[in-house]
């Protein structure tokens, strides 16, 4: 019952009624849409795709832009201008596909210790050329730090303001259109990966393999207190887990458009 999404209020309606199984929910008593999914990929054992992905992706056109960055919060600040708890971007990821077929790797990853913001700004706009979708997962993130950014960095505002408008969030897609039951109700692109590209995993990487050892690995690079091989490793690590971020969004777009 826990995997039906948006689902407490008809979950403890439910569980009221003795009801604990997914499978086992009458289907009048799911209005939602994707709720009906959910009950009916788990029922079946297999998953569903639906066209509208395909339909959505494949109108997007070309050159396209997978983006992904990494951020750290500091609870006391470290750099001037910025305050506790903040999002602070040092890390991005840009797989660029110029034609169908012709994929590039693009990155940068800021390792001095200092703001790393107005070079991760100037990098990043460098890397997304002046045309084409920004393909993301879960735009609101993505977005977010890019205005931020703009706000910080006036000289640069236009172009960035120019970036956010043309993002495209990849989430929303996959939500309407695929389930498989592995996926347990959750779309977070760690779930559907395996399930839509199995051959490619998290768990080939070193010891960076989510966002809160990305963070850990980034503090360790700036502190100082890593030997150069060490620092060198870890570098490594922070930069194949976030190329695994934007490689995983290229190759769940692939499979839809098969």
């Amino acid at each position: 019952m826990a995997w039906l999404p948006n689902g407490a209020a008809v979950a403890r309606r439910l569980l009221a009624r003795g009801i604990a199984d997914i499978r086992d929910i009458p289907a009048e008593e799911l209005s939602s849409e994707i709720q009906q999914r959910v009950r009916r990929v788990t029922i079946q054992g297999k998953s569903e795709l639906l066209p509208g992905a395909a339909q959505q992706l494949g109108a997007l056109g070309d050159p396209r832009y997978y983006l992904d960055f990494e951020c750290i919060q500091f609870a006391i600040p470290v750099w001037t201008g910025t305050r506790p708890y903040q999002q602070l971007p040092f890390q991005w990821s840009c797989h660029v596909q110029e034609t169908p077929g012709s994929i590039a790797h693009r990155e940068f990853l800021d390792t001095s210790g200092d703001d790393p913001r107005r070079r991760f700004a100037e990098s990043l706009l460098a890397a997304c050329g002046a045309t084409g979708p920004i393909i993301v997962y879960n735009q609101s993130f993505e977005k977010r730090i890019i205005r931020e950014l703009a706000g910080v960095f006036p000289e640069l505002h236009e172009p960035l303001a120019d970036l956010n408008e043309r993002i495209f969030d990849l989430l929303p897609v996959v939500k309407q259109n695929y389930y498989h039951p592995d996926m347990r109700g959750s779309w977070s692109i760690k779930r559907v990966l395996p399930c839509l590209v199995p051959e490619l995993s998290y768990k080939q990487l070193g010891t960076v393999q989510e966002g809160t050892q990305a963070q850990a690995g980034y503090l360790q690079m700036i502190d100082g207190g890593l030997d150069e091989e060490k620092k060198d490793a870890v570098q490594k690590d922070l930069l194949a887990y976030c190329e695994m971020d934007t490689l995983a969004m290229v190759r769940i777009v692939e499979r839809f458009l098969e």
